[in-house]
């Protein structure tokens, strides 16, 4: 069956070429094609060995019903106008082709499309739904323009595409981008894209695992981006586009690198980006602290044998927390931090023991201790006596053998009570940092 006979001349020409495998433009011609004329086409059985459906500059008026459908030759539609929103949901296909077409919509959940899925350089002016959909190739969205404000622009939950998803050049989407769960198995690209949701979601890739991702957009997309839960291999972005909403609770990725959007097949230069800037991705979080977002940084930046900024990001994660505490929890959280930065500046605890032990020892050469007995007593060394109180489980002979007096007396106890406090904040601070 290739279709009925007769109809307008449009559609015979389509016919015709539908048998020759050739592609068909319709551009000069007043005339539109039946969608039933392309279904009974693509829905018929022995169709000859060169068919298939290529159409280009066509008005297909009425529903293009291909629910349940084996389609088994190529079919591509290349800048044609569709009147209504063709139905592919749980059709079959070898590959399908809408580029630079304009659809109100496309139904197309639970598709199974052994090779590539495009809509390159269309305009969809409602919702695509791709949920459950299965794509053997690539889906190639480049240059497309969806607009759907306020709704869902794409939907496509649970996706599965065993290639690459782009996004690129020119792509805008007015409407949310949904791919909760979805699964890509190389890139998801959006590079150059344009989004727009205000007040919701412009992405939502909530539990999505790709290979990479490229959130490398034209402009700071409009709306939430959520990433939470996500898998990546690595995660290509630019400052200059970070959300002002970005959802990172359980996200995780072995890469992560800046690049700037450059043109097509132009290799997109790298960015530097500073550990201050990356923790202030991070805080771009709406749900507030949550400690993943930083160990995954902070174990990013070891990876890539950045130990120092590795543990800027752990101490930051620390001064988050602390915000969350009641107040005798942050008055200690602030202690800890000012002597030894909660364990991943230890050093500082030196500059406090150097200064305490500098108090010490000239107040003692201004102002001599005298011995408690003169038989037994060391030779007279403020530096000792000073260093001997500040050192809790260190005795150096010169704590015991001197009684200060006056002046003196109060900053021996001030010594010792420093000495114990950074020896406490010392070993808080690496229990922390040992513990994580």
């Amino acid at each position: 069956m290739w279709g009925r006979r007769g109809g307008n001349p449009a559609e015979r020409r389509v016919r015709e070429a539908f048998r020759q495998g050739v592609e068909v433009d319709l551009g000069g011609l007043a005339h539109p094609v039946r969608a039933e004329v392309v279904a009974d086409l693509l829905a018929g059985a022995g169709s000859p060995p060169r068919a298939a459906l290529r159409l280009r500059s066509a008005r297909i008026v009425g529903r293009l019903d291909l629910r349940n459908v084996e389609i088994t030759v190529p079919v591509s539609f290349a800048g044609c106008v569709f009147a209504e929103v063709p139905d592919l949901a749980e059709a079959r296909a070898v590959n399908a082709s809408f580029t630079g077409c304009t659809l109100p919509g496309l139904s197309a959940r639970l598709l199974d499309v052994r090779g590539d899925l495009s809509l390159a350089g269309s305009t969809v002016t409602g919702s695509i739904d791709l949920c459950d959909a299965r794509i053997g190739g690539n889906l190639d969205l480049d240059g497309a323009t969806l607009r759907r404000p306020g709704g869902v622009a794409l939907g496509a939950d649970r996706l599965s595409v065993t290639g690459n998803l782009t996004a690129r050049y020119g792509f805008t989407a007015e409407g949310e981008l949904l791919l909760v769960h979805s699964r890509i198995g190389s890139q998801l690209n959006l590079t150059g894209a344009e989004l727009r949701n205000p007040g919701g979601f412009a992405l939502h890739l909530g539990g999505a695992r790709v290979g990479s991702l490229w959130l490398t957009f034209a402009t700071r997309p409009v709306g939430r981006v959520r990433l939470s839960s996500l898998q990546a291999e690595s995660i290509f972005d630019d400052p200059a586009s970070w959300p002002v909403e970005l959802d990172l609770i359980g996200c995780t990725y072995t890469m992560l690198i800046a690049r700037k959007p450059s043109g097509p097949n132009t290799p997109l230069p790298l960015v530097p980006v500073t550990v201050r800037q990356r923790l202030d991705w991070l805080r771009r979080s709406p749900e507030g602290y949550v400690p993943q977002p930083y160990e995954q940084l902070a174990e990013v930046y070891r990876r890539s044998g950045q130990e120092v900024e590795a543990r800027r990001v752990l101490l930051e994660r620390q001064r988050r927390r602390r915000a969350t505490l009641r107040l005798p929890g942050r008055l200690f959280g602030y202690l800890v931090d000012a002597l030894v930065g909660y364990g991943y500046r230890t050093w500082l605890a030196g500059f406090w023991l150097l200064g305490f032990w500098v108090l010490g020892t000239v107040s003692f050469t201004l102002d001599p201790s005298t011995p408690r007995n003169p038989a037994e007593a060391p030779t007279p060394n403020p530096a000792l006596q000073a260093l001997d109180l500040l050192l809790p489980i260190v005795n150096l002979g010169h704590d015991n053998a001197w009684n200060p007096a006056g002046a003196t007396e109060y900053v021996a106890a001030l010594l010792i009570l420093a000495g114990w406090v950074l020896t406490t904040a010392v070993v808080a601070g690496l229990t922390r940092t040992l513990s994580r």
